[in-house]
């Protein structure tokens, strides 16, 4: 049963409902209504003590809904809705049948903010003509100013006219270049180059549309008033735009700009407008000099300036005498009802127009109600980067962007934020990348970092795209807490020696990342068409071999000098070799790796967890990938190689380190001395102890070697590696290249 009590807040009806809402209850629900509804076109139910909800109970509300609904401005609201009564409105599909609010206070202001249209209509007269004046919003509103350029969402600019043009179009593109005017989903261009056609867009993901801004003008979110033509049916432009401006100068003497949205209801030729006039004394005001284009003036001096754009519409949808806005504008400014777009047309003529006014008399700078971003470098010369960045980060009112690492196909930040109320935030990673890798990534973390890894903290917090850029935000608080030092391995790998290293090393591959290379599944494998570094980052290795060494990819032999005798071109064998075998398949122990690691990819705090990011590559594959992964890293990105005659002295190493056939066996290399190679030749050792362990002791060379090759290869193509280190890559690769040319051909 449920106990039902009516109110009054501020005018606003309010039924509590206590209890479970069942069959046996709903006609008593209906009987409270009953009177409730012969009198009010509003109701706020609160559903704060209600526990239950039957369908004899969603069909009561169905009704109420429909009812209130048919009313001129009727807003009916269920307030402060239980967990248990929100999850019956889900399962029912009805969530969004109805407006919910959060509170029993959100939902009085929601009613509250619908009964000001109903305010007494006043009638007022301005030149020969006579209006019903509907007051929505008493208060005036500075307009916001946008001067920095970049992209704005739809949803920013609200009610705005500016200069610009499509975000998703290139910035070069100057016939894209013009004025634009949005209604907050809906958006409408106008291109300086008269050849170009017009053109809009309309977004039901307005915060996600985006328009690149050079300068613009926005409105307050609500209009001030709303007007309707009395008696006379049509009225000339030019009469209407004096019109505007008298009823905005009766109402409050001291406007400068007037925006407007404008609803001509020809029964044949519909349309919405949407525009400004100002003032012809704003020419020489500071508004005007901040964005002089909103004084354009086609007339004579001394009248006001007029921008315009006009929706042209197949229909006209009024569900009432003095519809809201943003209600009116959903039901109008759809794609299917859009027949054309254009300037207006001064010189024709309106039929019983309805038209909403946005008034405003100051300007504040757009930017200082924007999420402030500080970054490094030319972050903010980058459009969407600062698009995407604030998208994520909505809760946020300041952000402090430090780069982590800008890897080979995305940048990394460490983000410090501050919400609205200067209450610092826990500390996140922002990764910016190509729209593929980044919902790649938060895909895979999600399926194959967090079920398995403990001590991984990099939760997928959000992401974001726009055109082919993607956005994402990590969690990045240590399990100490905030106050957690995370480290890069590689600062421990610098300052440690191979000892020490040992078993840090040991934890983080045979006990933390257990669950991932300690679960092997035997299946086939691809080792050619897995491991092709073309395939995944670097489709122009052949072009930068070529540039770099001189090499063409379809010379199949070379003569190295560091060796003094013809080899393979590692680059012909990628080209031509690796196509052919695409086919060969193995079993194999698979597990799930991580498919790009490397010591920025992993992270440590003062009591050793280990922490993942960089989830994009991980998926199942050869158990071995990993550790031939970071072969490569220790004897190529870290060997020490300052003259031709380091770049000798590794060759030497790295022929003795790869004559071997088996996985498990790893040559003593005599004569070494320098303790950064003694220190890599350790771990290179290490890692294939690791893989010969995890395979199951399968002493087949071919997986690793083929993996290894994967991260060899395109060495060329890293911007931080000098030509020394890339030179020794050609090498290497050429010497992997003959053994597997031994091994299966």
């Amino acid at each position: 049963m449920a106990n039902l009590h009516a109110e009054s807040v501020n005018n606003v009806p309010i039924l509590t409902v206590e209890g479970r809402l069942d069959t046996l209850s709903s006609p008593d629900l209906d009987k409270a209504i009953a009177p409730l509804l012969a009198q009010e076109n509003h109701l706020v139910i609160n559903f704060s003590k209600c526990t239950y909800l039957s369908s004899s109970g969603l069909r009561s509300l169905i009704s109420i809904s429909k009812k209130i609904g048919s009313r001129e401005n009727g807003q009916f609201v269920l307030a402060d809705v239980s967990v248990e009564v929100a999850h019956v409105l889900e399962m029912a599909g009805l969530q969004s049948m109805f407006t919910v609010a959060r509170s029993l206070e959100e939902a009085i202001e929601l009613v509250l903010s619908a009964m000001e249209i109903s305010r007494p209509i006043q009638e007022i007269e301005a030149g020969n003509w006579l209006f019903d004046h509907h007051v929505v919003a008493e208060h005036i509103e500075p307009a916001l100013i946008w001067k920095d350029r970049g992209i704005a969402s739809y949803d920013e600019l609200g009610f705005s006219l500016g200069k610009g043009m499509p975000a998703e179009t290139t910035a070069a593109d100057a016939q894209h270049a013009g004025l634009f005017f949005t209604t907050r989903k809906c958006a409408g261009f106008i291109p300086y180059d008269t050849s170009s056609a017009p053109d809009f867009r309309i977004s039901m993901e307005p915060s996600r549309a985006g328009i690149f801004v050079e300068e613009a003008i926005s409105f307050s979110k609500q209009p001030n008033a709303m007007l309707q033509l009395k008696n006379t049916r049509k009225i000339s432009w030019h009469d209407m735009i004096t019109a505007i401006r008298e009823v905005s100068l009766k109402t409050h003497s001291d406007i400068a700009v007037t925006g407007f949205v404008l609803a001509d209801q020809h029964p044949e030729t519909p349309s919405i407008s949407v525009g400004l006039i100002s003032e012809p004394g704003l020419l020489t005001s500071p508004m005007a000099k901040s964005i002089p284009f909103i004084a354009v003036n086609d007339d004579e001096e001394g009248q006001p300036g007029f921008l315009g754009s006009s929706f042209m519409l197949d229909k006209l949808y009024k569900q009432s005498q003095a519809p809201l806005l943003d209600v009116f504008l959903d039901d109008n400014i759809r794609l299917e009802n859009i027949t054309d777009f254009s300037a207006v047309d001064k010189k024709s003529t309106l039929t019983q127009p309805i038209l909403w006014l946005f008034l405003t008399n100051s300007a504040e700078n757009a930017a200082t109600q924007r999420i402030q971003i500080e970054a490094p470098g030319d972050f903010l010369s980058s459009p969407k980067k600062a698009f995407l960045t604030r998208r994520l980060y909505q809760d946020s009112s300041t952000l402090i962007l430090k780069q982590l690492q800008g890897g080979f196909s995305a940048q990394t930040y460490q983000v410090t934020s501050y919400d609205r109320d200067g209450r610092k935030l826990r500390p996140t990673v922002l990764k910016l990348a190509d729209r593929q890798m980044i919902t790649r990534e938060a895909s895979r973390c999600q399926e194959y970092a967090m079920p398995y890894i403990l001590n991984n903290s990099a939760i997928i917090l959000g992401t974001e795209f726009f055109g082919n850029t993607g956005a994402l935000r990590y969690n990045f608080v240590g399990i100490g807490g905030e106050q957690s030092k995370l480290k890069w391995l590689t600062h421990y790998f610098l300052e440690w020696p191979a000892e020490k290293l040992k078993p840090l090393f040991d934890k983080i591959f045979l006990e933390i990342l257990n669950p991932w290379y300690g679960q092997t599944v035997k299946q086939a494998i691809y080792p050619f068409r897995d491991h092709d570094p073309t395939k995944t980052f670097f489709p122009d290795i052949f072009d930068k071999a070529a540039s770099l060494f001189g090499i063409s990819a379809d010379e199949q032999m070379i003569y190295l000098e560091e060796t003094g005798r013809e080899m393979i071109n590692p680059y012909w064998f990628l080209k031509h070799t690796y196509p052919k075998q695409y086919g060969m398949a193995m079993d194999y122990p698979t597990a799930i790796c991580h498919g790009d690691l490397n010591m920025q990819n992993i992270l440590l705090d003062e009591q050793m967890n280990v922490y993942l990011i960089d989830f994009s590559e991980t998926r199942p594959r050869s158990v071995v990938s990993d550790f031939a992964r970071l072969e490569a890293v220790f004897m190529l990105e870290f060997s020490p190689l300052d003259s031709a005659e380091d770049l000798s002295n590794m060759v030497r190493i790295i022929s003795i380190l790869h004559n071997t056939d088996q996985l498990n066996q790893f040559p003593e290399v005599p004569g070494v001395q320098n303790e950064a190679i003694k220190r890599n030749l350790h771990l290179s050792g290490l890692m294939r102890k690791y893989a010969f362990t995890s395979s199951g002791n399968n002493p087949d060379p071919v997986p690793y070697t083929i993996a290894l090759l994967e991260w060899v290869l395109p060495v060329v193509n890293y911007v931080q590696a000098n030509n020394t280190q890339k030179r020794l890559s050609m090498v290497i690769a050429s010497l992997l290249c003959e053994k597997l040319t031994k091994w299966l051909f």
